[in-house]
């Protein structure tokens, strides 16, 4: 990339603010704007980021306004944005995310992880493996990696791990050497028309993997290698054995069967991600698999998911999970754990398309608690949809106790349960009130 100055119009999301500490630290200048700051701004700024929370020209510095100035910007950015509608009329160079991370990735020998489920846990594994086996690489992940407390890391050139988000059809920018695709399910009703459509474009990510795709057997898609933890697969788990703090099993490859591996993951859902993780690993030539697997029992993991703390005489699981399928996988983790316990949810839906979409998926899940309590519906990019709140979600949940509440009332209601088991889950701002000082996680 030949420019070396940068305005990002959404620098605080998980996905922008990776690429910008990656430019930062390559030596570009960069300046930022967002609704407001958080801690993943901050440290930006600390590194040299010039940033603004206003929509106000006034507030760029001149040199920021110029024609040589490479513009970057999510998906969830209007066109009705004061920055992108002055720099698209000075016909600037204009990249969404996507775009600019299929330029980083060009250089290196790309690792790209897609799925509806799973991408960022899988990132964080692969790249918690490499750093520890030194090797040269950098990655940009989907959650704040416990340990490093960040979203990048960087070692060196040769490789690089992506997130391959599929919303807005992303992850087609990306021309992948290898690729792992955890999942396909029905997600972003507002970019696909349906399951078949999702589909097809997971088969043009797949067919522009220029080496290994990688892919859970039961997903419908053209792949050289599967994996499973429920079957038979070219790559499986085998012989898992759970504890409070992680999972043993043996991993069976095409050509080998390694036993006794310790992983330090909860639930089924994140040994999944595991055994993706280690499939790809396996793939690539110049890796040698078992030296990678010791590093398996000190993976810290990624913040909010299945941050597990103590509080009193109850327990919290804090989690990113938004979608149906990730609540249920959730569920029978605590299940797993923590057996016949009651259990509550707290539960901020996220966007309004896909609680539209998804209502009924949600009722079920949601259902499977004994006690449920509903924020608002948070809208991230989207605008309100007549007839979809969080109210007609709630009388569609078959519990006795059921409730929307707000996100300052959030404390008072894990006082006041009576569950022993409290859900924290969503993909929008409900943690911010939370005071997790108050708990431990020994």
């Amino acid at each position: 990339m030949s420019y070396n100055k940068y305005f990002f119009i959404g620098v605080g999301g998980i996905g922008m603010s990776s690429i910008a500490n990656y430019l930062i630290d390559t030596k570009n200048i960069v300046f930022g704007y967002d609704r407001s700051s958080n801690k993943l701004v901050d440290k930006l700024i600390g590194d040299g980021l010039q940033f603004t929370d206003k929509q106000d020209l006034g507030l760029v510095p001149k040199d920021f306004l110029d024609d040589n100035v490479i513009v970057v910007y999510t998906p969830a950015i209007k066109n009705d944005n004061v920055f992108l509608d002055f720099f698209s009329k000075k016909r600037n160079k204009i990249l969404k995310r996507s775009e600019i991370l299929g330029q980083i990735s060009a250089n290196s020998k790309c690792i790209a992880v897609a799925g509806t489920h799973g991408k960022t846990s899988t990132t964080a594994i692969l790249s918690h493996l490499l750093y520890f086996n030194q090797v040269k690489f950098k990655s940009f992940v989907g959650g704040i990696m416990k340990g490093f407390d960040s979203n990048y890391l960087s070692t060196g050139d040769e490789y690089v791990i992506v997130e391959a988000d599929e919303y807005d059809r992303s992850f087609l920018a990306l021309d992948p050497d290898y690729s792992v695709i955890t999942s396909i399910e029905k997600d972003h009703l507002d970019i696909y028309d349906d399951l078949e459509s999702i589909l097809a474009s997971f088969s043009i990510f797949s067919d522009k993997t220029k080496k290994s795709v990688i892919a859970e057997k039961d997903i419908n898609i053209k792949k050289d290698y599967s994996f499973s933890i429920d079957q038979d697969a070219d790559y499986s788990a085998i012989n898992i054995k759970n504890d409070l703090n992680g999972i043993n099993f043996d991993f069976k490859t095409p050509n080998n069967l390694i036993s006794n591996i310790y992983a330090k993951v909860i639930g089924k859902h994140n040994l999944k991600n595991v055994i993706s993780a280690l499939a790809l690993i396996d793939q690539i030539e110049e890796f040698n698999l078992e030296e990678f697997l010791p590093y398996l029992s000190k993976f810290q993991g990624i913040e909010r998911r299945m941050d597990i703390y103590k509080y009193k005489d109850k327990v919290i699981v804090d989690d990113y999970a938004h979608h149906p399928t990730e609540i249920k996988s959730i569920i029978d983790a605590i299940d797993s754990i923590f057996q016949d316990r009651s259990k509550a949810v707290i539960f901020q839906p996220h966007l309004y398309t896909r609680t539209r979409d998804l209502m009924e998926d949600f009722a079920k899940v949601l259902s499977c608690f004994h006690e449920v309590y509903l924020l608002d519906i948070y809208p991230a990019r989207e605008k309100p949809i007549n007839g979809i709140t969080s109210e007609v979600l709630l009388n569609k949940i078959d519990v006795s106790k059921k409730e929307i509440i707000k996100k300052v009332n959030i404390n008072d209601v894990i006082n006041q349960t009576n569950c022993k088991i409290i859900s924290i889950l969503g993909a929008g701002d409900l943690t911010f009130n939370l005071n997790k000082k108050k708990f431990t996680n020994e």
